[in-house]
């Protein structure tokens, strides 16, 4: 399994570009892409977003090393029984109802209104969020085990 690093790496050497060429393709400094190319830290949203398109690959594949399988998403829908009601929800599955609240409403409806690059941008920057949250979750974990133990 190759690492972002390694990812990122491949894709610019596949495209025949030197760090200066990402540089300059960029604004991302020289040093912050050898950085990144060695797995010193993840890369920034902007970074990925710029890496996307310079090298001609998802953020998806950026971070995972797959590319995206863009699945359809549940539609929003007004609550049942209350037609003056501000409540919607999304139905995941028979069983499964999800209470929305103003702001995901409006971040699903604006969601909905850009073209696929942005969407394809916007998903890169989550599934980053997340790695970075269970990382933190992680460590924290990491953390109090080690107190408990003693440690």
């Amino acid at each position: 399994m190759t690492s972002i690093g390694e990812r990122i790496r491949l894709a610019r050497k596949k495209k025949k570009l030197t760090l200066t060429d990402i540089k300059n393709l960029t604004g991302l400094s020289t040093g912050n892409l050898s950085e990144l190319e060695n797995d010193k830290f993840m890369p920034s949203a902007s970074a990925l977003i710029a890496l996307k398109k310079t090298l001609d690959v998802s953020i998806d594949w950026i971070l995972t090393g797959e590319e995206s399988t863009e699945g359809h998403l549940p539609g929003i829908q007004k609550a049942e029984n209350d037609e003056e009601s501000t409540h919607y929800f999304i139905k995941e599955a028979e069983s499964t109802t999800y209470l929305l609240n103003e702001d995901e409403k409006e971040l699903i409806n604006g969601y909905r209104k850009l073209d696929e690059e942005k969407r394809r941008d916007i998903k890169g920057f989550i599934h980053v969020c997340l790695q970075n949250t269970y990382s933190s979750a992680h460590e924290e974990q990491e953390d109090s085990l080690n107190v408990d133990r003693g440690i």
